[in-house]
């Protein structure tokens, strides 16, 4: 049951990790370098998103994707089988 809660709210953790980061990275770059270290702290966090965080969110849109063709899948099989 736990491990069901925690597959659950995948999603809004990676979220919440995504903006988390983004704002770390933006306020810690202009503080180092105002404008260029925000441009700077928002490549680093583009980058750092996609290269390490973009599989999970792609693993994530995979079982959201299975998941609604498994409910398609639930709602025919209902609707044809004979009674």
């Amino acid at each position: 049951m736990l491990s069901k809660i925690i597959v659950k709210s995948y999603g809004v953790l990676i979220e919440i990790a995504l903006w988390l980061f983004l704002v770390a990275c933006i306020v810690g770059g202009s503080q180092v370098a105002g404008l260029q270290g925000f441009l700077a702290g928002l490549a680093v966090w583009f980058v750092f998103s996609v290269v390490v965080l973009g599989g999970f969110l792609v693993l994530l849109d995979i079982r959201n994707t299975v998941e609604r063709i498994g409910k398609k899948t639930a709602t025919q099989v209902e609707m044809t089988r004979p009674d």
